[in-house]
């Protein structure tokens, strides 16, 4: 949290900074709420080879799959302009998640001592939410003039570290004999190396409708960023389940977003 607010008061900071504002005709500030679409494949699904235990055989009923599903956006904009141009700097809170649906590994011991004991783990259906999102943008804006306006923005945008949990309901049975249930914390996290993948673009267009001093708005806004590989892990459950999620391939998430909002806007 500490290092999104040195970011939030970079991008804000250097709106305040650049030389727009000295010969500004104006300026807005606009808070906005609204929803999140997410576009990329909206149905991930997992295909890993059967994953490799030693001494174990390992069979898949069934096939694990992720949807993406969008939730709450707000934030806020600061801008200033120059005639129908000018420069804004804004917050783009958003929330995404993903439905799991699970699937059964069949385990069959054929080493000794356990030669011949057989074990199944079952990950039933869950919910992993996304840390919220906080899409830090510098733009360019383009603002008709009058009661009724179009506006259009556009430029980079920065996207914090991306981490994914939930829990997922999760039965083991070994030799026939169900044992206690287990509510692990599955979580999916940007492998090492995807830093830079966190600079994106973004673009939007909207209509204002209002006066010289408070307007509405609405508008919808894409954001775009390379694809991130993320990576497995779970918390709370067996060592066995934790070494099958670590042999599945890598998901590519690929972050295409499409936010739809209205606002108020306060002219300066």
């Amino acid at each position: 949290m500490r290092r999104l607010l040195c970011w939030a008061l970079v991008v804000m900071g250097a709106v305040v900074i650049l030389p727009v504002p000295a010969f500004a005709q104006g300026g807005d500030f606009t808070f906005f709420v609204g929803g999140a679409y997410p576009v990329y494949d909206e149905r991930l699904t997992l295909r890993p080879s059967v994953p490799s235990l030693p001494g174990v055989d390992v069979s898949v009923v069934g096939t694990p799959e992720l949807r993406a599903d969008g939730g709450l956006v707000f934030g806020g904009a600061l801008a200033f302009e120059l005639g129908v141009f000018g420069i804004e700097g804004r917050l783009d809170a958003t929330d995404i998640a993903f439905d799991l649906t699970g699937a059964r590994y069949d385990l069959q011991a054929l080493a000794p001592p356990l030669d011949g004991l057989s074990a199944s783990i079952t990950i039933g259906n869950g919910r992993l939410d996304t840390e919220r999102l906080f899409l830090l943008s510098v733009n360019a804006r383009l603002r008709t003039p009058g009661p009724i306006g179009l506006v259009a923005s556009g430029g980079l945008t920065y996207l914090p570290d991306v981490s994914i949990t939930g829990s997922v309901p999760l039965s083991v049975e070994v030799g026939g004999v169900f044992l206690p249930g287990v509510d692990p914390r599955v979580r999916l996290r940007a492998a090492p190396g995807e830093s830079d993948h966190r600079f994106g673009l973004n673009g939007g267009a909207g209509l204002r409708v209002g006066g010289s001093r408070v307007a509405v708005v609405g508008e919808v806004r894409v954001f775009y960023f390379r694809d991130y590989e993320l990576r497995f892990g779970v918390d709370g459950a067996p060592i066995e389940l934790d070494e099958v999620l670590a042999s599945l391939a890598p998901i590519e998430f690929d972050p295409i977003i499409v936010n739809a909002q209205v606002g108020l806007v306060f002219r300066f």
